[in-house]
């Protein structure tokens, strides 16, 4: 998973250990948050909230092909669609994940071509 705030990457350690929630400090100014995802054959989708009460559901928007760009804030997505819902928080096979909200769903792109890029406008 990479993790980006106006198209800036946000690093954390536990990125590639999805049973662990990986805790980021977005800055209040950021205009979008972009999510890249790797289908590693076992479990997909993406999974979150903030502390300010955004969190992974349908009003994302996902592809599962790169576009040059598509972190960038002014990236024109209106012919993204909406994420795909694959399941609630807590759903099998995943667990319920500690620090999470429990109304955040799993999300991901209809077509998994084994990559995601997801993106939220938040102001």
């Amino acid at each position: 998973m990479k993790m980006f705030a106006d198209d800036r990457r946000m690093e954390h350690k536990n990125d590639h250990n999805w049973r662990v929630p990986s805790i980021y400090q977005i800055p209040s100014d950021t205009r979008v948050i972009s999510v890249e995802g790797t289908d590693t054959g076992f479990l997909f989708g993406i999974l979150g909230s903030t502390s300010n009460g955004l969190l992974t559901n349908e009003t994302w928007k996902c592809k599962g092909v790169f576009q040059q760009g598509w972190t960038s804030p002014d990236f024109d997505d209106k012919d993204w669609p909406s994420a795909n819902v694959v399941g609630n928080h807590g759903d099998k096979p995943w667990k319920t994940i500690s620090g999470i909200a429990r109304t955040a769903k799993w999300i991901w792109t209809t077509n998994n071509t084994g990559f995601v890029y997801c993106r939220l406008k938040v102001q």
